[in-house]
């Protein structure tokens, strides 16, 4: 069987493509049981005719899309653009999965998959190559011809991520997107998250199936795929991407002791302050941890525990942020405007917490009301929610689709493009200009005119 899948990436801040660790897994379950997968990548724009030329040279037997909900009015288009006769189709991610009503909504649009997607994929290919009946798969919701839906349960959680084969890295061009991040390669060695912040869909997605959320690979695991993809690419750093790097102190350092053992390669994680300690940033260290992102999100350390379901106070953050830099650990604090009930009073505190802590590099984005999150049901209960400005040319975290009295959209637009610059005005002025010019209207436009400095602007704007 012949399954194509479909990717866009579209309107990204930044401009750099990147790879989907969602499709990865399935592709690599597909190929495992012998059968044949492509990608047909979208990124830029919503263009359909390179991928109708596509579906007619390759033939698939199935359309497969992952998409989070961002990117889901661009694989509506795709799906409703689809020509007569077009192979059956399929949804995964975590659009389908907390919100399934795209597919009654959505034309041309035959199955969603609700939840881990290795397992029902591949049942539903083997379904459709032995011509048997596809409408009791476990974690698949079906649309029958006369537009009627069946609803199948889910399976538990996948207990042990060692029995899944590594990511297939084959399926997109992984040398050209470790290059366009200074030759960093991404890792996922785990899945879940333990915390359940109220605006992040983890709170929601781990409802969705039985079993245990949070689960690791053996440290063993990780060390054959990094070895395995660091002997096949041309890289220079490591990304381990999971939720939280450091959830586990047993598997950080049993990790970093074998990883230092073998591995030159300097590394990057993210975590939680409440993970956060002296030992663990030492091991980090020790190990060749480059930096570690750290939510902050919101400063005001009330309206974090209250509305964002963050309990940690401000003096826990300040002590993570003060273990990184004693053990030479850079960081980067990841931070969010415009949540519903927030106002550019309360955002203040949040620019004076980052100046206090001063990490190496900032992130701002704006508050996107994630469908199924405990937020979002705030946001349409309290009729805050915009269709209008959800439009085609809109890029997520970097404008919002909310109207709050309290919190007008020029204010947080305001907040946002203005944060970094005044975290850094007072310490770091070349930062702070430097930030100034990146978040303004035409700061993309310099960014391309620039890109032949691009390391040295990281250099200056992410210290590293």
């Amino acid at each position: 069987m012949k399954i194509l899948f479909i990717y866009t990436d579209i309107n990204v801040r930044g401009g750099a493509q990147s790879y989907q660790f969602g499709i990865g897994q399935v592709s690599a379950m597909l190929k495992k049981h012998n059968h044949e997968t492509s990608l047909h990548y979208m990124f830029g724009s919503c263009d359909t005719e390179p991928l109708f030329e596509t579906i007619k040279e390759y033939q698939p037997d199935l359309l497969a899309f992952s998409t989070v909900s961002p990117q889901f009015n661009y694989v509506k288009q795709v799906l409703e653009a689809l020509p007569d006769g077009h192979p059956p189709t399929l949804l995964g991610g975590q659009h389908a999965t907390l919100c399934p009503s795209c597919l009654k909504d959505t034309k041309n649009l035959d199955a969603i998959c609700i939840g881990e997607g290795e397992y029902p994929a591949l049942e539903l290919v083997e379904a459709i190559r032995d011509n048997k009946s596809i409408d009791n798969i476990q974690n698949l919701w079906i649309k029958k011809p006369d537009g009627t839906i069946i609803e199948n349960d889910c399976r538990p959680f996948i207990e042990d991520l060692n029995e899944l084969p590594y990511p297939d890295r084959d399926i997109f061009d992984t040398q050209a997107i470790i290059d366009s991040d200074f030759k960093t390669v991404l890792f996922m060695f785990s899945r879940g998250c333990p915390y359940k912040c109220s605006f992040c869909s983890n709170h929601a997605l781990r409802k969705k199936q039985d079993g245990k959320y949070v689960r690791f690979l053996t440290p063993d695991s990780c060390l054959v795929e990094i070895r395995d993809i660091t002997k096949k690419y041309d890289v220079e750093a490591l990304y381990f991407n999971d939720d939280c790097f450091t959830v586990s102190i047993d598997f950080v350092r049993e990790f970093c002791e074998k990883y230092k053992a073998e591995f030159k390669y300097p590394f990057d994680i993210n975590a939680r302050p409440e993970s956060l300690s002296d030992e663990i940033c030492e091991i980090l260290a020790d190990a060749g941890c480059r930096r570690v992102s750290i939510g902050i999100e919101c400063g005001h350390e009330q309206f974090r525990k209250d509305v964002l379901k963050r309990p940690m106070t401000n003096d826990r953050i300040k002590e993570a942020f003060a273990s990184c830099h004693k053990y030479g650990l850079r960081t980067k604090s990841f931070n969010i405007v415009g949540f519903p009930g927030e106002t550019a009073e309360i955002f203040e505190d949040t620019v004076k917490l980052n100046a206090e802590i001063k990490p190496d590099s900032v992130i701002i984005g704006i508050f996107e009301p994630y469908p199924g999150t405990e937020l979002a049901d705030v946001c349409i209960s309290e009729k805050y929610i915009d269709p209008a400005r959800a439009e085609d040319s809109f890029i997520g975290r970097t404008d919002t689709v909310l109207n709050m009295p309290n919190f007008p959209r020029e204010e947080i637009l305001k907040c946002f493009k203005t944060f970094a610059y005044r975290v850094y005005k007072n310490s770091n002025p070349k930062k702070a200009f430097m930030m100034r010019v990146y978040y303004s209207s035409a700061g993309q436009i310099i960014l391309k005119l620039l890109s032949p400095f691009r390391s040295i602007l990281r250099k200056v704007g992410m210290g590293v």
